[in-house]
């Protein structure tokens, strides 16, 4: 089975051009050539801090599928669980239903928390209830910040057909 050097697509026997993307296919073993370049976390992909790059682990024809809007959608809230309706089946899916899951999880423990801390505003002391009132938001803000350099970080991870845990919460496995 021969893969597309550009995309990860499995190519047809003797195709001089990818059908999925067009590029034209090397003389060159694409197979081996696309099997580097998604197992060696050097050459493509981002690490940050304890995460772990966990892209051996996985098929590389199942990390370079047509379903990486799905791993994608993961990762915005409450569309955690895309993957799983779009390919039950994939391990890869699995594992960024479970990391979006871990971010929903995260976001709703960053809203509860802000929500406390701002109910301190309440306070009739005015100084009080103003620093209160500015740290709840601060904390919304931070999380929602959090969320988002994670969805580009994840982003970048899923178009360069690796799979690499969110740094602190992705050793969290709750869907397996």
């Amino acid at each position: 089975m021969a893969f597309c050097n550009h995309c990860g697509s499995q190519l047809p026997e003797g195709a001089p051009t990818c059908p999925t993307c067009g590029a034209p296919v090397g003389s060159g073993n694409a197979q081996q050539n696309f099997q580097q370049s998604t197992q060696n976390p050097t050459d493509k992909g981002v690490t940050f801090g304890n995460a772990k790059n966990l892209t051996e682990d996985f098929d590389p024809n199942d990390l370079a599928s047509s379903n990486k809007w799905a791993y994608i959608l993961a990762y915005l809230w409450i569309l955690f669980f895309l993957p799983l309706v779009v390919c039950p089946d994939s391990k890869v899916g699995k594992f960024h239903a479970n990391q979006g899951l871990v971010m929903l999880i995260f976001s709703f423990a960053v809203g509860i928390i802000s929500a406390i801390v701002g109910a301190f505003a309440l306070i009739p002391v005015p100084i009080v209830s103003s620093i209160f009132a500015t740290l709840g938001r601060l904390i919304s803000l931070a999380g929602g910040l959090v969320h988002v350099i994670v969805f580009f970080y994840e982003l970048v991870n899923i178009l360069n057909n690796q799979a690499v845990e969110i740094p602190i919460l992705g050793k969290f496995k709750l869907i397996k």
